[in-house]
């Protein structure tokens, strides 16, 4: 549970990018965001087997992690037109995605 708490911290640092050292620490964060997100993602699949207690936090680390690799696909010269297009959506997501991640490891950790 503790990836899918990064992976949620790492996608809510489009809300902490207004504070001015925080600034400094997402743009650091930038680096990790595929192998955490490749990390959350197999935590999510590993979640499924604790039972149905399990389902909402490997749900959300499944989803968290897909949009943490989604970086990966901006790598990709050709796909730049399409993404640039696509960004203003997921980055609108992005955050609320992060926020129920953050809650779901929470809540996958007390139970």
């Amino acid at each position: 549970m503790g990836f899918i708490l990064l992976a949620g911290i790492t996608l809510m640092m489009g809300l902490f990018a207004k504070v001015k050292p925080l600034k400094d620490a997402s743009k650091g964060l930038v680096g990790l965001r595929v192998p955490i997100g490749i990390v959350a993602f197999f935590s999510g699949l590993a979640a499924f087997r604790g039972g149905a207690r399990f389902v909402f936090p490997a749900i959300m680390g499944i989803i968290a992690g897909i949009f943490l690799v989604l970086d990966l696909i901006k790598l990709i010269p050709k796909a730049e037109t399409a993404i640039s297009k696509a960004e203003a959506t997921l980055t609108a997501v992005q955050v609320p995605v992060g926020i129920l991640a953050a809650i779901a490891a929470i809540i996958g950790m007390f139970m």
